[in-house]
């Protein structure tokens, strides 16, 4: 339990001071099972939200919604990981390869706190929408995963700054914007792959529907359905 502890205060105090968390990146023998700690919590954060999304349909579509979201963004990561280590020796602070691993896992975990930090306000409007809203709730959680990317983008840069300071090198913006637009593409692509968490009623739920059109297709449509109603 104080191991527990102790990884659960330093994951916080670089998520509210993400200007210290050079040292916790760097640090190889200070936080054993640190890695797992955080790939374990990511899980768990992610997991709540999918949860209140998934519970529009009913339990089982909560259950598996809540377990889509964490693979989602944990695949997401697996996938971008090899780009993210190539953009770290080019642009970046050049760090070894376990310290990318860490660095990447609390770049991550910020996404996963902020999302979780919504589960209150998603939970709430999915109970008290009806099926004719269904284009709005979608939107809704569309704008609420745009909302902590952009404030976890802002820790997650002062995060790399950190840590390049604390190794004496230089970080390029470029870095930064670089990494942000290639995870925002996969995951985006993952999350279509992966559709719908929401689930119309108007149709039998199933946990992964046949592919078709694109994310961006969808959100422009309902977009559009709901501006006519």
């Amino acid at each position: 339990m104080t191991i527990l502890r102790r990884h659960v205060v330093a994951w916080w105090q670089a998520l509210v001071s993400p200007e210290t968390a050079g040292q916790l990146v760097l640090d190889r023998d200070g936080s054993p099972g640190f890695n797992t700690f955080l790939a374990i919590g990511i899980a768990t954060l992610y997991g709540i939200y999918g949860i209140t999304m998934g519970i529009y349909q009913g339990a089982l579509p909560a259950l598996i919604s809540g377990l889509k979201l964490p693979f989602l963004y944990l695949f997401t990561g697996i996938t971008c990981f090899p780009a993210f280590y190539v953009l770290n020796c080019l642009l970046g602070p050049k760090l070894e390869f376990s310290q990318c691993v860490r660095l990447l896992l609390i770049a991550v975990s910020t996404n996963a706190a902020a999302l979780a930090s919504y589960a209150p306000f998603s939970l709430f409007f999915t109970l008290t929408t009806s099926t004719a809203g269904y284009g709005f709730l979608v939107l809704m959680h569309v704008a609420v995963f745009a909302l902590s990317a952009l404030a976890s983008l802002v820790v997650i840069g002062l995060m790399f700054r950190a840590t390049a300071r604390e190794v004496g090198r230089p970080l390029r913006p470029m870095f930064v914007v670089a990494w942000g637009f290639l995870y925002a593409f996969v995951g985006t692509q993952t999350s279509w792959i992966l559709r719908p968490w929401v689930g119309t009623q108007a149709i039998e739920y199933v946990p992964i529907r046949p592919l078709g059109g694109s994310f961006i297709e969808a959100v422009w449509e309902l977009v559009r359905n709901l501006m006519r109603s």
